[in-house]
């Protein structure tokens, strides 16, 4: 179900800078395990080593051939290990660690060791489409390249503007409105990847998941809450009690 819904210009730029950062990482790294690398001979090699990787995105501080320092969007500082295993794409072609420079915001993929905090990167991208490359590249996917990859069939990305039961309204990008339905598959996961419940989503929240469709209705297999706020704007404050 799709309503047309008037949008100021401004509050689309701001709604798609809101959601450029993660959905960039999520449908790159998401890729990543979507598509396995080839083995000897062309074959393909199964996905699960792409399977439960941790997700870093940020800016390239330092590079080493060996090793990767980025300073997180967040404003950490996170050291990836780079070993023969790794894939590197840069503007959705292959690549290699010498294509990526200090300034280049790139999309993690790393496997933790026995220790948490040490990490070997598994896949590494940068650039979501045609004219993005060069140091400093990356920018965030235009709305056509949203809807090329699949926006409202494949993944959903926007605001929740109403819920009923288990029935979300959502506000994309493009301005448009989409009603999705979680069922019983459905997990949900706060910005730390940290599990919730459908009861933890609230009208303003801003989300997005991977799913597909099912009798013509979109079903999210994983909707995740919480987005970071567009460059130059601040959440609303609540009034003072």
């Amino acid at each position: 179900m799709l309503i047309r819904l008037k949008f100021p210009t401004v509050k689309l730029l701001l709604a798609v800078f809101a959601c450029a950062t993660f959905l960039s990482a999520y449908l790159m790294v998401s890729a990543a395990q979507d598509q396995p690398p080839q083995g000897p001979g062309g074959g393909r090699q199964g996905g699960s080593r792409f399977a439960n990787l941790t997700r870093v995105s940020g800016t390239i501080d330092s590079i080493q051939p060996d090793s990767m320092v980025i300073k997180t969007d967040d404003g950490k500082t996170v050291t990836v290990a780079i070993n023969s295993d790794t894939r590197f794409r840069k503007n959705r072609e292959e690549a290699k660690i010498s294509d990526f420079a200090k300034g280049d915001h790139v999309f993690v993929g790393a496997q933790p060791g026995s220790d948490p905090s040490q990490l070997t990167a598994r896949f590494v991208g940068a650039g979501m489409g045609p004219g993005a490359g060069g140091p400093g590249a990356g920018g965030p996917p235009s709305i056509e390249q949203m809807k090329q990859m699949g926006l409202g069939t494949k993944f959903i990305v926007g605001e929740v503007k109403s819920i009923d039961e288990t029935k979300l309204s959502i506000l994309r990008p493009d301005g448009e409105t989409q009603v999705i339905q979680a069922d019983e598959n459905t997990s949900f996961q706060n910005e730390k990847r940290e599990s919730v419940t459908l009861a933890d989503i609230k009208v303003g929240d801003h989300v997005m998941g991977r799913g597909e469709m099912k009798n013509g209705v979109f079903v999210p297999t994983t909707l995740r809450v919480g987005m970071p706020h567009a460059p130059g704007s601040q959440p609303e404050q609540q009034p003072a009690k």
